[in-house]
């Protein structure tokens, strides 16, 4: 689904969560749904200074639960869809069976939930429509303050 041209993009929610993944210093991992999440994600400037991103798709919840419980900080960036929402809760309840598994940091996503509902999209594959803002980023941080609580 294409934006509507007369739909103010909230920028400030999408920098916030590009900057606030990009300063991530600990080990993390992100994990999405498919390759072209993936894709959209670096489109639009996803710098991990340590850690990656990871893609589901063909991997059962048990082996994505293993290969990613002892990152530090996890982030389930899975689509807003019923599908997205299913798998983010079935990936969640996994990790809490492990003991020792990392934070799972509920903050980037509910920026992006926010981002999402004002430009009424539903899948992380869209944001890459969004690249053209996102460009020469490190000017634009300068002047944009970020809650990290």
């Amino acid at each position: 689904m294409k934006m509507k041209p007369s739909t103010k993009v909230p920028l400030d929610l999408l920098l916030h969560f590009i900057k606030y993944c990009n300063t991530i210093t600990e080990p993390v991992v992100l994990v999405v749904e498919g390759n072209r999440d993936i894709e959209a994600l670096d489109a639009i400037g996803i710098k991990l200074i340590q850690g990656k991103i990871l893609a589901r798709k063909g991997i059962s919840l048990t082996s994505i639960a293993d290969q990613i419980y002892s990152f530090q900080v996890i982030i389930l960036l899975l689509d807003f869809d019923k599908e997205g929402r299913h798998m983010w809760s079935g990936m969640k309840a996994e990790l809490q069976k492990r003991k020792g598994h990392g934070v799972i940091d509920p903050y980037p996503r509910q920026l992006l939930y926010q981002f999402f509902r004002a430009v009424r999209i539903n899948e992380i594959e869209e944001l890459k429509q969004f690249s053209q803002f996102t460009t020469g980023l490190e000017d634009k941080f300068k002047n944009i303050k970020v809650n990290f609580t």
